[in-house]
């Protein structure tokens, strides 16, 4: 248990702090920091907020294999954005954090999954089971 709860903890340090931390490496090398230099306090903005919380969704719909999750975080961002993707800089900046979140959420939550079944408590197959059981329990009454 103390094992799952040591790789799990570092998956999840991966998906927050590194992933904000890539994405802001990856803004700076396309030149695209400039493009928040607006924002009121960029050491607690909200788009760091928005992008940690967009990386646990991706990896809750992995674990859970509920691909609909994914579908919902993508467009609830675009709606959110959708009158400033006009602005090209925005839409560049929007896109490319975008895509460098999901596709950092993508290949952590993958690691962290194969670790888990591989060498771990296979969290994945206990949560499944879980819900299985749980649908067959609300299907007999």
């Amino acid at each position: 248990m103390i094992h799952a709860l040591v790789y799990s903890s570092i998956a999840l340090c991966l998906l927050t702090i590194a992933g904000n931390w890539l994405t802001r490496q990856i803004f700076a090398l396309t030149g695209l920091k400039d493009v928040t230099a607006a924002e009121p306090d960029p050491g607690h903005s909200a788009g760091r907020w928005i992008g940690t919380v967009e990386r646990l969704l991706i990896a809750t719909a992995m674990l859970l294999q509920r691909w609909e999750i994914l579908a919902g975080v993508i467009a609830l961002k675009t709606v959110a954005r959708f009158k400033k993707l006009d602005e090209q800089p925005f839409a560049e900046y929007f896109l490319i954090g975008s895509l460098v979140s999901l596709f950092w959420a993508l290949v952590v939550t993958s690691a962290w999954l194969f670790y888990d079944h591989r060498f771990g408590s296979d969290i994945r197959d206990m949560v499944a089971a879980s819900i299985h059981l749980e649908d067959q329990a609300t299907a007999k009454h």
